[in-house]
């Protein structure tokens, strides 16, 4: 059985442990990851830096209703909701109703007499599964939604969505984000082992 990717969204990256789930109805063909080194001081060696790099994932969902058209959400929403559903990823408390008692929160303290102050709007905690060994918390950056197909109440029913992924690193992380940071010092030390390996598979293939 063929292994698909995924991502999880948690509304609450806290308190939430009941997770959305994005599958990828088909995989993407590629997969980008870039690392970033983050600049030192001004004046200082070449070699400093600001801390460990800026990993970042780019990525294509293609999103097709053609082949679930007898079912009963695709063959009356088409995959609207899905879409909804991504992007919800970039939307502060995904979007729903944490996100409204939010804003009213933020609108009635906003008026002075020494109300304490609204914390930023946060965004949903997102793990992006893709293998067993690549399972890291991420934030996603931008969303590019490319609708190529639609029903007759003009629905979408085919679409291509471009996504961009920053990983969090523990640093990025609040303590209490328990789950967030033990995936994320998995996945560091999953990194850490490959690299050791690495090493001996670069003499095999020289050989």
């Amino acid at each position: 059985m063929l292994m698909r990717g995924m991502l999880l969204s948690f509304s609450d990256p806290v308190a939430g442990m009941v997770p959305s789930l994005v599958p990828f109805q088909y995989n993407p063909a590629e997969v980008t990851r870039v690392l970033r080194v983050q600049s030192g001081t001004p004046g200082g060696s070449g070699l400093r830096v600001g801390g460990p790099p800026v990993e970042s994932y780019t990525l294509k969902i293609e999103l097709d209703a053609l082949d679930a058209i007898d079912k009963p959400i695709t063959g009356s929403l088409g995959i609207g909701p899905l879409l909804a559903t991504i992007e919800g990823l970039l939307e502060p408390g995904g979007g729903g109703l944490a996100a409204l008692v939010g804003a009213v929160a933020g609108a009635l303290g906003g008026g002075g007499g020494g109300a304490p102050p609204v914390p930023a709007p946060s965004l949903p905690l997102v793990v992006l599964a893709w293998s067993l060994e690549r399972i890291v918390p991420v934030r996603v950056d931008s969303c590019t939604i490319h609708e190529t197909g639609f029903d007759a109440l003009l629905q979408p029913v085919q679409a291509t969505v471009d996504l961009s992924l920053t990983v969090l690193r523990g640093r990025d992380l609040s303590e209490d984000m328990k789950l967030a940071n033990v995936l994320a010092t998995a996945y560091q030390a999953v990194r850490t082992a490959s690299a050791t390996v690495g090493i001996a598979q670069g003499v095999e293939l020289m050989l």
